[in-house]
């Protein structure tokens, strides 16, 4: 079974080079690099090979792989990451940040591309490594800009569709301010970010669901309890 499994890897990887004839990696170390990510748990048959190809290339410092990874991959990042960011400064820092440390490193750490075990396709893979980056520097730009944000989210429209609390805001409006201001702080930073991208972004559901590669019902689930969690402070 070794020699089987040692066998196919050279033909992937043959298929690979051959798929990529501008790259300069050599047949027999990403051969090794395919047996290394091949285990019990873990059949060689489920790699995609010709991704892992120009990945892997990209880490040995091959300039081709590099031009290829960045013509293919990147535009798929910037995309994801202005989806969760809605702000195309903020979008850029956060693609160049990801790049950096995948490619380049970071400090005395190597690049982490050579993570990637072609278990999915590339741009797949970066996007979801650009999409968790995303999120964490909305929440970051969101605390700075949090007493702005707060403000907007104080007018979720659950409120004024609610009779009861429509005639409480009305007669205690101060009352019910504040009670959903102190909702709003006790909430998670992760529904926070939803309700906001939802309520001040105006991201529907399909386009929260795709966001964050969740089921659409999902992601309205999400959205209804964070409403809700606002709303019962209120009722209290």
């Amino acid at each position: 079974m070794k020699d089987e499994t040692r066998n196919r890897a050279k033909e992937l990887a043959q298929s690979a080079a051959a798929a990529h004839p501008s790259l300069s990696g050599t047949v027999e170390a990403f051969a090794d690099h395919l047996l290394s990510l091949t285990g019990e748990d873990a059949s060689i048959e489920d790699i995609r090979a010709q991704d892992l190809y120009v990945a892997w290339c990209c880490s040995q410092g091959c300039s081709a792989a590099l031009e290829s990874f960045w013509t293919t991959c990147v535009p798929t990042a910037r995309r994801a990451a202005f989806s969760v960011t809605k702000n195309e400064d903020l979008a850029e820092d956060v693609v160049q940040d990801v790049l950096q440390r995948l490619i380049v490193g970071t400090g005395d750490k190597p690049g982490t591309l050579a993570s990637y075990q072609g278990r999915s396709k590339l741009d797949r893979w970066l996007r979801s490594v650009t999409v968790r980056a995303a999120i964490s520097a909305s929440r970051k730009s969101s605390q700075k800009a949090g007493t702005e944000d707060e403000e907007v989210l104080l007018q979720v429209p659950a409120v004024d569709d609610d009779p009861e609390l429509a005639l409480l805001k009305e007669s205690s409006g101060e009352m019910v301010e504040t009670a959903l201001r102190d909702s709003l702080r006790e909430l998670d930073s992760e529904t926070r970010l939803v309700l906001q991208q939802h309520l001040i972004d105006g991201l529907t559901i399909d386009q929260l669901a795709s966001i964050y590669r969740i089921h659409r019902a999902t992601a309205a689930r999400r959205i209804a309890k964070a409403r809700e969690a606002l709303l019962s402070a209120t009722r209290q």
